[in-house]
């Protein structure tokens, strides 16, 4: 009976893994060092941050990778890691997951959550200097002219948090307060909010 419990918990884990896989290939997203680019926007120390506890802050390493792919890579590998939420599939096995076996959560640990990859992908923005998130808002620009929900709110999330270098982003940024989707055009005005609260000049 625990074999055969064992082997339960081993097929849930590679249909998790091959779901996984396949949303991986599907998306298209360009590869750096060997990985999908938005897998170094959430890349952190486990030694530091075992997951699940807190703080979690970017590795050297992910932010020497985001560096080295440059700006038009590292725009859209943030953006990707903002934007990608769980699949309902992974949603349901997160809830499953605490009524593992000991050993497979502790062999098996879930992912980040999204708020985890939030604290991650908008902490990584602080240790760019200035030119290099300069060089990344014309690539955030183009997202939040694409017709993307997720990554438009992404975009917004990104240049509200680099608001020295995103006033040429302020055009666009207007254009999005009129969006009929409520999370864009929340996002928007936000952002917007930080730009211009920086420079002085309140909307």
């Amino acid at each position: 009976m625990k074999l055969a419990g064992k082997r339960w918990w081993v097929a849930t884990l590679v249909v998790v893994i091959v779901t996984g896989s396949l949303f991986l290939v599907l998306s298209g997203e360009p590869y750096y060092r060997g990985r999908p680019i938005s897998q170094w926007a959430v890349h952190y120390s486990q030694k530091l941050y075992p997951s699940g506890t807190t703080p979690l802050s970017p590795s050297q390493k992910g932010l020497d990778a985001l560096r080295g792919m440059g700006p038009q890579k590292a725009a859209m590998a943030l953006v990707h890691a903002l934007a990608r939420g769980d699949s309902k599939f992974y949603e349901r096995y997160r809830l499953l997951h605490p009524r593992f076996p000991a050993w497979y959560q502790q062999h098996f640990p879930l992912k980040l959550t999204h708020q985890q990859k939030v604290t991650l992908v908008l902490g990584a923005t602080e240790f760019f200097d200035l030119d290099y998130q300069k060089a990344m808002v014309p690539f955030l620009i183009a997202d939040l002219e694409k017709p993307d929900v997720a990554g438009q709110v992404a975009a917004c999330e990104l240049l509200a948090n680099m608001p020295e270098a995103a006033s040429p982003a302020l055009p666009a940024l207007k254009r999005l307060t009129t969006s009929p989707d409520l999370a864009v055009s929340q996002s928007a005005q936000t952002a917007i909010n930080r730009i211009t609260s920086l420079q002085g000049k309140p909307e």
